[in-house]
Order: structure tokens, then C-alpha cells, then sequence
């Protein structure tokens, strides 16, 4: 029974509100994911995959898993990404597929501007496989909403070197809205993101800061920090808070100068606390240096 009130309330909130991009707490490591300006904004081929399981234990929660690949081309001006997502959320079963470009323009040996484009397509459906009724004879749980497949696109910039970076990005900028039956619904809002970092150097041991904000269309706002120390060249070790009501940590492995291992862990501080047990978010990356241009260290 808790299952299937679960999964009606969220199939409920879903078709009354705009679906929201999925949250990372990794993000810093592999902005992609957020902007299509850092596809390639490194000298290196970078391959990675992250997984996020949101309130974990709760039937129908947030489940986010995410491809990405991109590469620097032209001796690091132009830069080539690929992102493929699939984000599950009560009922709602939605698929995405995004091909991004950049291109930067180097101010010194240490600074460089990327701008950056994306465009692809979206798949917004529902998933009715898991509720278990008594009687199913409504039509609408029958057969399910018809997915719907939209075209979108997006942009960003980055301005970054080794010491910082800031970004600004929209991933999607159209509005996605269909006809369920008799009533127009609005699937997606467009979502604002502005990211900012540093870094700086404490007794030999580098220290970072990164934040980021998220609008929804002016609507809502989301903001989080990392604070994160690169411990015995091996491990960034972090602590992060979001809107001041959820508090993480995270542990990267630097395993050589290619492997890169992640683990991210959160807990709410309101009432979501109770029932579950706190979000989990797991990610891998593999990178390959290329042998032109200068070799900056990957903070960021």
C-alpha cells in the first residue's frame, strides 16, 4: 500500500508541476553534466558515468544515472561531448540524449574562455509497471500517458584556469509543454545554473571552494557549497550543504592520472530524514592526457 501511494502521489505532483533536472553532488568534477561549455576544456579524452539514488529506501524516490564522454580537439580549441541520461522519479520515466561543442579562447598560458552549445532530444514518459492495485480498470493506468519526445538545446561559458573557474548555463532553454487527455501540462522549465570556484594552497595540501545556484524559470532557487582538500595527492575529501537542509560528504580517488573514483553521501535535516536512508551518489571517469598544449591539473 505504501508503495502504491508513493507512486500515485508522485505520478500526482508530476503531472501538476514541471519536471526539474536531476541534482548532482558531484558536479565539480565533471560540469558537463550542467553546461556544454566544458566539453573539452581539458587537453584529454574523459569518459565517465555517475549514479545517483536519492532517499534511499523510500519506494519511487529520485534514481539518476548519467553517461558522459567528451574530447579536445585542434590542440585544445574546440572541444566535443556527448551526455546520455536517464532519470527515474515515482511513476515518471524520462530519457535524454545531448550532443555539445565548445570553443575556447585562450587569454594566457593559464586562462582560457570555452562558450558551448548543446542540442538533443528528450523523452518525458511514464512507467506504470510498478503499481499494484486491486482493480485496474482505469484506462489512463492502463495504458499510460503517451512519452513524449521534444527537441531541446542549450549554452553555457566557462572562464577558468588552475586557481578558478565561473560558469554560467541554461542545458535546456525551450519550455516543454503537452496535452494529457483534456489538460495542458507543463512538463519541463527551463533551468538557470551559475557555478563558481577557487583554489588555494594550505600547508602544501590544495583546498577548494565551489558552489552552485539553480533557478527553475524564476520560480524556485537551489544553491549549495563543497568545501574539499586533495589529501596525500590520493583523495578529495569534502563536505557539502544544500539549502542548508541537506548536509553530505564526499570522497574522490585519484587512482593514478587517468582513474578518477567517486562516493558522495546525504542526509536531510527536515522532515525527509525519517524513512530513508539518505542519498547516494557513485561516479567513475577515465581520462587520457593528450600530449600537445600545456598539462593543468584537473581541480575542477
Amino acid at each position: 500500500m505504501k508503495k502504491v501511494l508513493v507512486i500515485l502521489l508522485a505520478c500526482f505532483s508530476l503531472s501538476t508541476l514541471a519536471q526539474q533536472d536531476p541534482l548532482y553532488s558531484q558536479y565539480q568534477f565533471n560540469q558537463l553534466m550542467i553546461n556544454p561549455a566544458y566539453a573539452g576544456i581539458y587537453n584529454r579524452l574523459s569518459v565517465g558515468a555517475i549514479s545517483r539514488f536519492q532517499w534511499a529506501g523510500i519506494e519511487g524516490s529520485p534514481k539518476t544515472n548519467t553517461i558522459t564522454a567528451h574530447s579536445a580537439l585542434a590542440d585544445g580549441k574546440i572541444g566535443l561531448g556527448a551526455l546520455v541520461l536517464n532519470d527515474r522519479f515515482g511513476v515518471s520515466n524520462n530519457y535524454e540524449v545531448q550532443l555539445s561543442s565548445s570553443y575556447n579562447i585562450k587569454f594566457n598560458t593559464t586562462t582560457k574562455l570555452a562558450m558551448g552549445i548543446q542540442g538533443g532530444f528528450v523523452q518525458f514518459g511514464y512507467d506504470f509497471s510498478n503499481v499494484n492495485l486491486d482493480f485496474f480498470d482505469d484506462p489512463e493506468l492502463i495504458n499510460g500517458h503517451d512519452n513524449v519526445l521534444k527537441p531541446n538545446f542549450g549554452a553555457g561559458f566557462m572562464l577558468l584556469n588552475s586557481n578558478f573557474f565561473i560558469g554560467a548555463s541554461v542545458p535546456r532553454i525551450l519550455n516543454v509543454s503537452v496535452r494529457d487527455g483534456v489538460t495542458q501540462s507543463e512538463r519541463y522549465k527551463r533551468h538557470y545554473y551559475l557555478t563558481a570556484g577557487v583554489t588555494a594552497e594550505i600547508q602544501r595540501t590544495p583546498v577548494k571552494a565551489t558552489t552552485l545556484i539553480r533557478s527553475m524559470a524564476g520560480e524556485t532557487y537551489s544553491f549549495d557549497i563543497t568545501l574539499s582538500a586533495f589529501l596525500e595527492d590520493v583523495m578529495w575529501a569534502g563536505i557539502s550543504v544544500r539549502d542548508l537542509k541537506h548536509f553530505g560528504v564526499l570522497g574522490i580517488f585519484e587512482l593514478g592520472e587517468n582513474l578518477r573514483l567517486g562516493y558522495s553521501f546525504e542526509l536531510p535535516t527536515n522532515k525527509l530524514i525519517h524513512g530513508n536512508y539518505g542519498t547516494h551518489e557513485v561516479s567513475i571517469s577515465y581520462g587520457i592526457r593528450y600530449g600537445y598544449g600545456r598539462q593543468e591539473p584537473i581541480f575542477f
